[in-house]
Parts: C-alpha cells; structure tokens; sequence
C-alpha cells in the first residue's frame, strides 16, 4: 500500500501499535492523546494512521484568496486542526489539505480507500474511527467519540480506543464553535506533534491528570487556596464586627441616656400638671364660696336631705318586700276577693 512512502516511515507505520497526537487548545499547554491502534482486525487502517503520524512535515493552513484548484501537499497530522466539535458527540480533525472537513486523503496516493472491518463497535468514549463520506471513502479524517454512539456502527470503520489523555479530548469538547461545530478562530485545536510509539518525555509529562500525584498535588493546591481565602475572610468579619460593635455600643448608651431624660422630664411635667389642677379646682370653690356664702349651708343640707330620703325610701321599700301579707291593704283585698 505504501509503495511510494519512505522506507522509515513504511517501516513504523507496518509494526506500530500506539499513536500520539499533542494538542493544543486556544495556545494553552499541549496536552497529549495516546491511542492504541488495533491492527488484528484492521491493518490497512492502522497503517494508514500510523503512516500520517510519523511524518516529520508539518502541515500548514491555506493562505485565503490563494491559486484556485492549489492543494496542500504534505501529508501528515502534525499542524492539522480540530475542525468539527459537538459536544457529547465527537471531536473530528486530519483534514491537512483544507482545514475545514473538505479536504484530506490516505498517506500513500492522497485519495481514498475501502472500508476494512466493522467489527469494533461505538460503544463507549475514546473510540477513534475513520470520517467518511459514504462506503469506502476513508482518507486521512478521523474522530473521536464523546460517549456511547451506536447508530454509527456498521458507517464508519473503527480502529483504535484512547488509553490516556482522554481529559484533553473532553477539553476540546468544551471549546466555542460556529456554525457547522467549527471552533472560533481565537480557540483553536492544534495538533503541534504527533508520532507512533510512546510519547516522548517532554509530552509524556503533559498527561499528569491522569497520575494519581498530579492529581493530589493539584488538590493539596486548592485546599491551601480555599484555607486562605477563609482567613480573610474571617480577619475581614472580625475587623468590621469589632468597629461594627463599638459603633452600635455607643449608639445604644447615648439612646439610652436620651430615653432616661426624656421619662425624667414626662414625670416632672404630669406630677406639675396634676398638683397645678388640684390648686385650680381649689381656687374656684374658694372664690364661688366667697361670692355666695349662703349656698355653701344650703348645698350640705341639701345633700343631708337627699341622703335620709334615699335611707327611708330604701327602707320601705324592704319592708314591702318582707310584710306584704301582713299589711292592712293585703286583709281587705283577701276578704273581698
């Protein structure tokens, strides 16, 4: 198949298992995919990605208002970009002719070939399969899928499943797209190195979230951030409390003060007041009893008068109640009835 490739690319890609695609997302730090390449079920596949990763080119994007009908034409993945995202779907790239999902053939004649197997299934996140257009129409595009994707089993020809760096294809995920999941120009995917076999050192060290030390010690970070943060926070509401405090304690001594001289002169003014009414009522009899002398006796006997005949009526009245049979009126009314 690869007649026409270099003997040391022909080479790596014939016996090659594992893949890696360094990525950078919006020029933030690479982060590396691994991928395991299955090459019982598909070979000629496997080759043909293995093929496309250890290029030592360096594919370049398409310079606008260039030659109509111009082609890029070196084949490889390093350079490329991450064209189409949807999320909770799949990530699709390996256009290196057009950048944009229009472009892209196989390693050895740059045009397309059958499909191979379809025996490995969709079934999960981190399998990687080959884009197409319709039955064997396999090129140099690929993606990577999201999560469980059923209805493309018996399409789209599986090959390989990611082994590490799946945090950064769920990063890529998250990226802002345009129309047609294309991602702004400002967040971009780039794959700036690619090859077969493991990683080297320096992109190796890239994949630290998925270590158990890396993990910890980014742990270790935010429980030191967040200690912090509630150190301030608590010398703040000590700080504010305290002037707070001091402020109101103030405040409520000198309302209380005001209260007190405010009921010290409320009782000043009625015990005033009600000595001031009694010399009034006090002065008034003393003057009407000086201008009519006579009816001050007059009142008092009077009074005397009212009160004996209150007594008598009151009296009578008892009598009444207790000698009504005996009384003179009762006989002669029982005699002629």
């Amino acid at each position: 198949m690869f007649a026409s490739s270099t003997p040391s690319t022909t080479a790596q890609s014939a016996t090659a298992t594992h893949c890696f695609l360094t990525i950078s997302i919006a020029g933030s730090k690479a982060k590396t995919v691994v991928i395991e390449l299955n090459t019982d079920l598909c070979p000629k596949t496997c080759r043909n990605f293995a093929a496309l990763c250890s290029s030592s080119e360096t594919a370049r994007r398409p310079v606008k208002g260039g030659v109509a009908g111009e082609r890029n034409a070196v084949r490889t993945y390093r350079g490329t970009e991450f064209h189409r995202i949807i999320p909770k779907f799949m990530v699709q790239g390996g256009d290196y002719e057009n950048f944009d999902g229009s472009g892209g053939g196989c390693y050895e004649t740059g045009g397309t070939f059958s499909d191979e197997s379809f025996q490995i299934k969709h079934d999960a996140e981190g399998i990687v399969s080959m884009a197409n257009k319709g039955r064997n129409t396999n090129g140099s595009q690929f993606f990577i899928t999201l999560a469980k994707s059923s209805h493309l089993d018996g399409k789209h020809v599986a090959f390989g499943k990611v082994i590490k760096g799946m945090d950064a294809v769920r990063d890529m995920s998250r990226v802002e797209t345009e129309e047609g999941g294309r991602p702004i120009l400002l967040q971009r995917i780039v794959v700036t190195d690619c090859g077969v076999g493991n990683p080297p050192l320096a992109a190796d060290e890239n994949i630290h979230k998925d270590d158990d030390e890396s993990i910890e010690s980014g742990k270790k970070k935010k429980r030191k951030k967040k200690k912090k943060r509630k150190k301030e926070k608590r010398r703040y509401y000590s700080s504010s409390s305290s002037d707070s405090s001091s402020y109101y304690s103030e405040s409520d001594s000198d309302e209380k003060q005001r209260s007190r001289s405010r009921s010290r002169k409320k009782r000043r003014h009625s015990s005033k007041d009600y000595s001031h009414r009694k010399e009034h009522k006090k002065s008034k009899r003393r003057q009407r009893d000086e201008r009519h002398p006579s009816r001050r006796g007059s009142q008092s006997s009077s009074r005397k008068e009212k009160d004996d005949d209150t007594h008598h009526h009151h009296t009578n009245t008892s009598k009444r109640r207790y000698d009504r049979d005996d009384s003179p009126l009762s006989k002669e009314q029982k005699t002629k009835r």
